[in-house]
């Protein structure tokens, strides 16, 4: 006979930040709830002594679009600026006001790669100067590539109304590198510009959740760490978003709604040849997931 374990996972979510609270109470099937500031999301699994993951091939290829902000403190070339600009100001100031990312997941069985790409040429006028004495003006192109291979620790099938998504309550670790190459320009307004190119590699570790809530709605974060000194001193992301399931020309599809951030603590150099990026980048974001 199948031994069965009820549990409840509670999932909040508030600016970014999830606290994810299971209680198990097999005997009376008993639901605790976790609360968050803004929303709790409560969904009742079965979850087998066994993992169900498949030995079959699986793709998975998402798109988004991200809205994004820029906070913290940048140099080049012994100017430096205190940037303090959400998405309406980089609208203002920017020839691009979207920020495009992609990724890219092959598994099969437990183990999985993965690829994501990013890409943004945004601009912020009229930011702080060293001693808030002047206005300048900075703009960056900038491009991220995460690249890394994945292990799932944990493959539930769901049960009540969530058994009737496609996805399974799924759990998986990472590990890999971030890549982050900025041309960086910072435009004092009485004084001549910098301009500095850098380029560095970060290691990075982290956990991905994927959490069916219903036959087609579904809640997922992904979060991750690193730096540890190799290049940055710490560099870290978060992704969290909120799923419907479709159908797109036959393919099973998901369009995602939900909100990034990316932070780094970086530099390299010193006086003239200085180059800083202590930056955090966030806002939403709107995906869309095919599966394959």
């Amino acid at each position: 006979m199948k031994r069965t374990i009820h549990t409840t996972v509670s999932v909040g979510f508030a600016y970014a930040v999830l606290t994810l609270s299971p209680a198990v109470d097999a005997a009376a099937g008993q639901t605790v709830a976790a609360s968050s500031a803004l929303s709790t999301i409560s969904t009742s699994l079965s979850l087998q002594d066994a993992p169900v993951t498949s030995d079959q091939w699986r793709v998975d290829l998402n798109s988004w679009f991200w809205l994004m902000g820029v906070h913290g403190d940048i140099g080049a070339r012994g100017r430096t600026a205190e940037v303090d600009a959400d998405f309406g100001d980089i609208l203002d100031a920017s020839d691009s006001v979207l920020a495009f990312s992609g990724r890219l997941e092959i598994g099969y069985g437990k183990i999985a790669g993965f690829i994501d790409g990013f890409y943004a040429d945004i601009g912020a006028d009229d930011q702080t100067g060293p001693a808030g004495l002047a206005d300048i003006d900075v703009t960056f192109q900038q491009g991220i590539i995460d690249f890394g291979l994945m292990y799932r620790l944990g493959d539930w099938e769901p049960s009540g109304d969530a058994a009737k998504n496609r996805k399974n309550l799924t759990l998986d670790l990472y590990a890999g590198a971030r890549y982050n190459s900025i041309e960086l320009e910072l435009e004092p307004e009485n004084l001549a510009s910098r301009s500095r190119s850098e380029s560095w590699i970060d290691p990075i570790v982290g956990a991905k959740l994927v959490l069916p809530i219903s036959e087609h709605w579904q809640f997922q974060i992904n979060g991750d760490v690193g730096g540890f000194g190799v290049s940055s001193d710490f560099t870290w992301s978060t992704t969290a978003a909120f799923g419907f399931n479709f159908e797109f020309f036959d393919l099973p599809a998901t369009v995602l709604l939900g909100y990034r951030g990316m932070g780094w603590d970086y530099s390299d150099g010193s006086g003239n040849d200085e180059f800083a990026f202590d930056v955090t980048q966030h806002g939403p974001l709107l995906g869309l997931s095919l599966h394959f």
